[in-house]
């Protein structure tokens, strides 16, 4: 099922677009919320498929709730449908936030309907594709996805990378590459440095151990340790 996320304060656009979204078929289900904090709750419980936001709303902007939504490291790619009838705000959404269509009301039916099942096949492509990390050495060439590492450790010039796949084997050894470069590589803000010489996904972080200052991992033994410098990563 396709869960649409729906964040509008005007009770007859809502009533609009959930008929538009229901004619259309499909497995989809469209929850609303008028106020922009408690549509932001329900995004970090339960899956999104497809955001569509006003960006008038009762306690802040749209777009303002829309950065958060890009914050979150699920969300950093998910779909943003904007409706709005302020026009001005167009250039923002497009340059900051990377928002995918934008409907001026009162929007028709057909406008809506081709930006809804664009935006809906964009996010099943983004779903279904998982990005990976291409790294060439000298006799090998290394492919991971990204969601499957679990931690990076660095020595000098070299990096290990460790996945929960394949981490009792002791990882891969990569020449050439630090920390600051896998990060670029890797694009993803889930991944954080922990340590001037430790990389983690927090997807599989299991616990915090603040008073030793250490990081205990799923599908790994490791105890990662944490810096002072980068403490802000994980817990502010």
């Amino acid at each position: 099922m396709n869960n649409i996320l729906l964040v509008e304060d005007d009770a007859s656009t809502v009533k609009l677009i959930k008929q538009y979204v229901s004619e259309m078929g499909g497995d989809t289900k469209t929850i609303s919320f008028s106020k922009a904090a408690e549509a932001l709750q329900y995004a970090k419980k339960e899956v999104i498929d497809l955001f569509i936001l006003d960006i008038q709303l009762l306690d802040y902007k749209g777009t303002s709730l829309a950065m958060q939504i890009r914050s979150i490291p699920e969300y950093k790619y998910t779909p943003i449908i904007f409706a709005t009838a302020l026009a001005g705000e167009e250039l923002i959404a497009y340059r900051e936030i990377k928002c995918y269509s934008f409907l001026i009301k009162p929007f028709t039916e057909a406008e809506f309907k081709k930006s809804f099942s664009d935006a809906l096949g964009l996010s099943k492509q983004i779903t279904t594709t998982p990005k990976t990390i291409r790294i060439e050495q000298k006799q090998f060439v290394f492919e991971y996805e990204v969601k499957n590492i679990v931690y990076i450790e660095s020595f000098g010039k070299r990096v290990v990378i460790h996945t929960k796949n394949d981490d009792t084997n002791g990882g891969d050894t990569i020449s050439g590459y630090s920390l600051s470069k896998m990060l670029e590589l890797i694009d993803n803000p889930g991944v954080v440095r922990c340590h001037k010489s430790f990389l983690v996904n927090s997807e599989y972080i299991s616990k915090i151990d603040k008073q030793q200052r250490i990081i205990y991992l799923k599908y790994s033994t490791a105890q990662i340790p944490i810096g002072n410098k980068y403490q802000s990563e994980l817990w502010g």
